[in-house]
């Protein structure tokens, strides 16, 4: 196995092929169906689960459903995956590589504002969806940490993103995070 510098525990890679072309400078009519390495230059990006009902959304009230908000550098990818039905109290830190197939880990916090407490099922190796739509899908959960005043850290050790639901927005003014642990 592989080890990745984000956690201490081994990197399980689970994958989701994504495939075709896409416009880098518009939001997408139809869900992003993406050679996410080679389609888009490395830089800051924004998916979402809702179709935009123009190219240029910029306030945040526009954009509803979940949302992945990331940085591409070459094939890596760190970003925040969020529901903005709860104003993003509802999130993850993802981290991951591309190639033509998407894997990666996530990191949540549990109890605090947000989320009381895991998929269930998801500390099996199996993976469940993290959202109602089942775009982002988790497994091997795991506690990671000491539980703190923000919640209990978990980190699922297996995390994929189905892009082929999923509608490029523009950026807007929101920053993807640079990593997953302070």
């Amino acid at each position: 196995m592989k080890r990745f510098p984000l956690f201490a525990v081994p990197f399980v890679t689970l994958s989701l092929l994504v495939c075709g072309g896409m416009n880098a400078s518009k939001s997408l009519s139809q869900p992003a169906a993406v050679d996410l390495v080679n389609a888009i230059p490395d830089g800051n990006y924004r998916f979402c689960s809702q179709q935009p009902k123009t190219t240029n959304v910029t306030p945040p009230d526009a954009i509803v459903g979940n949302c992945f908000l990331f940085r591409k550098q070459g094939n890596k990818v760190v970003g925040s995956y969020y529901d903005t039905r709860t104003l993003g109290e509802e999130s993850l830190c993802l981290r991951g590589t591309l190639s033509d197939r998407f894997g990666g880990e996530g990191l949540e916090l549990i109890g605090g504002i947000g989320r009381q407490r895991i998929p269930a099922k998801a500390e099996s190796s199996n993976l469940v969806n993290w959202d109602k739509e089942g775009i982002l899908k988790v497994g091997s959960a795991v506690r990671f940490g000491k539980r703190t005043m923000a919640g209990q850290p978990i980190h699922y050790r297996q995390a994929a993103i189905d892009f082929m639901r999923l509608y490029r927005y523009n950026l807007g003014n929101k920053l993807p995070p640079t990593r997953c642990i302070r």
